[in-house]
């Protein structure tokens, strides 16, 4: 057996950190059957921390090359899957938030979110652009879950952004922008910030006003991805003519 050199080292732990988010997910799943959500939700934060930063140190590190023997794109499509679709799935069921039977309701994000991940123009990188829906289901369970919305508005929310999912709409892939990409790191630094704040506090005033605050990124990244899909699509098609 060759022995590994530093940088493969590096590498390999950069896989493993990718992985650790499995550890997280494993957590949130026993306190979601404990019915501790809020614990749950602590996990699931640290998941989207995990993700929104292991693609940085992979690119740093090069791990394509110092750590092939790890496909590190299925790695980050298996964790991503089990932590963005199938944990917020069993939040969704075990917290009672659908409308029966709330196991089709499910099924069909599960459904569109495994064709989501799969297509081969799932994310256009040197666009900065992901097409359909992202799959953030873990950050919708968390504002219906805090915001307290009931059965019939958490249904018709996930079979819209089910059916998202499937449609050429592109969202902002934001760690690959080319422009903008420091704006949405800040904002999306703060809006983080207001979510965990709002989660480790008790319910009250400060806790509604930081979560309605956090909503104004998540409405400014939908209006930008919008704009900015808008923007592409006539330039490409000026090209054209």
């Amino acid at each position: 057996m060759v022995p590994l050199d530093t940088a493969g080292v590096r590498g390999y732990l950069v896989h493993a950190y990718t992985a650790s988010t499995l550890l997280f997910v494993s957590l949130a799943m026993q306190w979601i059957v404990e019915e501790r959500y809020q614990l749950a939700l602590l996990a699931m934060a640290a998941t989207v921390i995990i993700d929104a930063t292991d693609g940085a140190l992979a690119r740093h590190y090069r791990v394509t090359e110092t750590a092939a023997g790890i496909q590190g794109d299925l790695l980050d499509n298996i964790v991503d899957f089990l932590s963005y679709v199938a944990l917020p799935a069993l939040f969704l069921l075990h917290a009672d938030m659908l409308l029966a039977p709330a196991t089709l309701w499910v099924s069909l994000v599960m459904f569109a979110s495994a064709f989501g991940f799969s297509r081969t123009d799932a994310k256009i990188a040197g666009k900065g652009f992901f097409v359909g829906f992202p799959s953030y289901w873990n950050i919708v369970v968390f504002y219906l879950w805090m915001l307290g919305t009931g059965p019939l508005f958490n249904t018709a929310l996930i079979l819209v952004l089910a059916s998202a999912v499937l449609v050429p709409l592109r969202f902002l892939y934001v760690t690959r922008l080319s422009r903008w990409r420091t704006l949405h790191f800040l904002l999306g630094g703060l809006w983080g910030l207001a979510c965990l704040l709002a989660l480790l506090l008790g319910e009250g005033q400060l806790q509604d006003l930081l979560l309605y605050a956090s909503l104004g990124y998540v409405a400014f990244y939908l209006v930008h991805s919008l704009i900015e899909d808008a923007r592409d699509r006539a330039h490409s098609a000026g090209k054209v003519k």
